[in-house]
């Protein structure tokens, strides 16, 4: 075991409460990145090579390795096609984008209103011939006729009123205008002859196969919530960001794929709706009874690229030993967000505390984007309303300008306010309190008992299985409601498209049960029978419904009450209180491979993307004196595991964007990456 660099060992230091360590609470609500410049009021940004502060690997609990190899030099993500994440569903089969255009509609039959075919327009089956009779009649009778033909419709189910609904529109056109009212506590179908006035049910008949309508959604800087967002705003229908379903968030800066699902949406409305986002691009039509959600997936297909690649010969052994060593288990620096003064584990920490106010002043701190000055604006006392004047007409969905409205609409009712961000960007943050101790427990773990199984480690109850990716099922993150892990994710910022379609909020759940991740403490027993390995034990994230390892319980304890909270992590709001999970201390990267790759341009594209490949775009082969060598690398990691800590194990390196930007510094002489994230 590689200690890597805990220089934060000592035990006065190890809870630290101030400033922005752990446990600390304080921010700052200004931002580095801009200066006072122009006209009055208004904020000129500074250009940076390198971006500002950003989050440590340490602050948030990365400090161990597993193998003690030299590592090597090595530039990652400094092109979005550098970092390539291709979903795996619960089938097995890999998302690709492979068609961008909509599916034909299925074709309606044909009725010939010929008098010798009378009874293939009029649909027995559904209407008796005396109803058809009248409505016919009715549709003969004069324009101004108030009259109606009425069913009693109490024993009728939905389904079938929709079908009858669509015989009589099939049969007699607009002519004939039918609707269910209520007469005095019962239901009744009405048919009456169109005339001004008349209500008409303007929604649009769903003639798909199926009530869902699936696609792949490939997208490049930009997150996977971002992208639903900005799917529905295109829409603009009654469409909530969190009626779109989606197994699993990936990582803003790179190039993935994933399946996307909608109710009762039409795919040439997507595709139309699209077609002018530069970022995202959809396509791979098919139809289900079933909404994706959150967990719904076998994990990531990852192709990476790691470019100015010193050492070649160690970067191949180094993939052979962590492709059988494996790496640490940590959650990455994308599930705690870009903003040192603010990351989103604090955030967490304060809603799981009840620190409403605080948990909103996080959330609206100052950062770049499109509501950089309205949050400005708040940050300096203009007050919620005056800060909503601000927002621009593009921003008005995200999650912030929802929130300043909530505060402008009803200041002091904190909780309904949070309340207007969606659910599962609310629980994100408790997600990221969750993985911010998990990180740090697991640290710990290792530090304390090395990478062999010992007594008071959990395992799952079963017996031990094959190491297969199919077979890891102990990934999820289970809070109330069941949401699952969001994989690769950055933290968040920010479907039935018929009117009346979409009144249930679709929201993407796991239906995967706590009480199904059943875990057992090994005995000294257990560890004499060699039965279990590293690869077996797993760690608590911290919850009311979960088990802790005796020889982990105590640290857990005094790491919460460090923060003012307790082992369970309930809190009075039911949403805001945490159940907790258990994640492998131990993954191992499968059906991996890896090659170099010699390259003379510095910004060279090195892997075709699911739109390159449409394209006919073919990379450059490789050069044998090329100036530059790349490490080109394919892996299949399960849900929530995070390929960049796979990287950090493999190269002994930090992967933050900082100190990546600090890597490639010296090659923006010859070629320009593409540009650092902004601060979210």
């Amino acid at each position: 075991m590689n200690r890597g660099g805990r220089w934060n060992r000592k035990k006065s230091g190890r809870f630290s409460t101030g400033g922005r360590g752990r446990g600390g609470h304080g921010f700052d609500r200004g931002n580095r990145n801009f200066v006072k410049g122009g006209p009055p009021n208004q904020w000129k940004k500074i250009k940076r090579d390198i971006p500002g502060p950003r989050i440590s690997e340490s602050e948030i609990g990365i400090t161990e390795y597993i193998s003690d190899h030299k590592g090597f030099i090595g530039i990652i993500k400094w092109r979005y096609s550098d970092f390539q994440v291709s979903e795996i569903n619960e089938d097995g089969v890999i998302a690709k984008l492979t068609d961008l255009k909509p599916p034909e509609p299925p074709e309606d039959e044909v009725i010939d209103d010929d008098e010798s075919l009378l009874l293939n327009k009029y649909n027995l089956e559904i209407l008796p011939m005396e109803i058809w009779d009248k409505i016919n009649v009715l549709s003969l009778g004069s324009k101004t006729t108030t009259e109606s033909v009425e069913i009693d419709a109490n024993d009728i189910s939905k389904e079938e009123r929709t079908k009858m609904h669509d015989a009589v529109k099939k049969a007699f056109g607009d002519s004939i205008v039918s609707s269910t009212v209520n007469i005095d506590g019962k239901k009744f179908m009405r048919f009456e002859k169109y005339r001004k006035g008349v209500y008409v049910d303007r929604r649009i008949k769903w003639v798909w196969p199926e009530e869902y309508v699936h696609f792949i959604v490939h997208k490049e800087n930009c997150d996977t919530m971002e992208a639903a967002g900005k799917i529905a705003a295109r829409l603009r229908l009654n469409v909530k960001p969190t009626m779109l379903g989606y197994a699993g968030t990936k990582d803003r800066r790179a190039k993935t794929s994933q399946w996307f699902s909608m109710r009762k949406v039409d795919p040439r409305k997507i595709v139309a709706a699209c077609q002018d986002l530069r970022e995202i691009h959809v396509g791979n039509f098919t139809f289900s009874s079933k909404h994706i959600k959150l967990g719904m997936l076998k994990g990531n297909r990852f192709r990476i690229a790691i470019r100015n690649v010193e050492d070649g010969a160690g970067a191949r052994a180094a993939c052979e030993l962590v492709c059988r060593r494996g790496f640490i288990n940590y959650f990455g620096l994308q599930r705690f967000g870009t903003q040192a003064d603010m990351p989103t584990y604090h955030i967490g920490r304060f809603l799981l505390q009840g620190e409403y106010q605080k948990a909103i002043d996080g959330i609206l701190s100052v950062r770049e984007g499109p509501l950089e000055h309205a949050l400005r604006l708040y940050a300096e006392g203009a007050g919620a309303g005056g800060a909503c004047a601000a927002v621009p007409a593009r921003a008005a969905a995200l999650p912030e300008a929802r929130l300043l409205r909530a505060l402008a609409d009803t200041p002091t009712d904190l909780v309904a306010a949070l309340e207007r961000i969606p659910r599962n960007a609310r629980l994100l943050y408790i997600h990221s309190y969750q993985s911010y101790v998990w990180n740090h427990a697991a640290s710990e773990r290792v530090w304390r008992l090395g990478l062999r199984p010992a007594a008071g480690d959990l395992v799952p109850r079963t017996a031990p299985r094959p190491d297969d990716l199919c077979d890891d099922n102990f990934h999820l993150e289970v809070t109330e409601g069941n949401e699952g892990d969001a994989e690769d994710a950055d933290p968040p910022r920010g479907g039935g498209a018929q009117p009346g379609d979409q009144a249930k909020d679709e929201s993407s759940e796991s239906t995967v049960d706590i009480r199904k991740l059943d875990v057992k403490a090994l005995t000294q027993e257990d560890i004499d029978s060699s039965r279990y390995t590293i690869f077996d034990v797993v760690l608590p994230l911290p919850g009311y419904s979960v088990e802790y390892p005796d020889n982990m319980k105590g640290y857990y304890e005094e790491f919460l009450e460090k923060d003012g909270l307790d082992i369970k992590l309930k809190n009075r709001v039911k949403t805001y209180s945490a159940r907790g999970a258990v994640r492998r201390l131990v993954q191992r990267p499968h059906a991996a491979s890896w090659a170099l790759h010699r390259y003379s341009r510095a910004d060279a594209d090195l892997l075709a993307s699911d739109l390159d490949e449409l394209a006919a775009r073919v990379p450059p082969a490789p050069q044998e004196d090329g100036k530059y060598e790349a490490l080109l690398l394919t892996m299949t990691l399960p849900p929530s595991c995070y390929a960049t800590m796979m990287l950090r194990e493999l190269m002994k390196t930090d992967t933050s964007s900082r100190a990546q930007a600090l890597l490639s510094h010296p090659l923006k002489r010859t070629a320009s990456p593409d540009p650092p994230p902004a601060a979210q």
